[in-house]
């Protein structure tokens, strides 16, 4: 009998080439995601996770991983990351995109200064 697949979070979607997408991969996606997710318990993230292959003449087979992260504020980080082995390009480009999920939650948790107060300091 054969082990079911791991169900999907219903905020990630994958995609890409068939070759490039086993089911250690599909696992490892799983897992960074939900460490993305367990990462930011306060924000609804939805991922979608591309994985393609591409041949480049100077550097040869790579497999290039695009993580989109999409926010309920409308905001969205896109990271792309390539390298020859495809673990190492998941693992880069969810890493990339923890330090800019970081990023956006910082810049949103600063005090935006009222339009009306910023007008009058400037004299108009």
């Amino acid at each position: 009998m054969a082990k079911p697949q791991p169900t999907l979070p219903h905020n990630l979607h994958i995609g890409g080439d068939t070759l490039a997408l086993d089911r250690a991969l599909r696992r490892l996606i799983v897992s960074e995601t939900q460490q993305l997710q367990e990462r930011f318990p306060d924000q609804t993230v939805d991922f979608r996770v591309r994985i393609t292959e591409e041949f480049d003449q100077v550097r040869g087979h790579q497999m290039r991983c695009e993580v989109v992260a999409s926010l309920t504020d409308r905001r969205q980080v896109v990271v792309r990351e390539s390298r020859k082995e495809p673990h190492h390009a998941i693992t880069e480009a969810f890493a990339a995109a923890k330090v800019q999920l970081r990023r956006l939650r910082r810049r949103s948790v600063l005090p935006v200064a009222p339009a009306a107060t910023t007008l009058s300091a400037a004299g108009v």
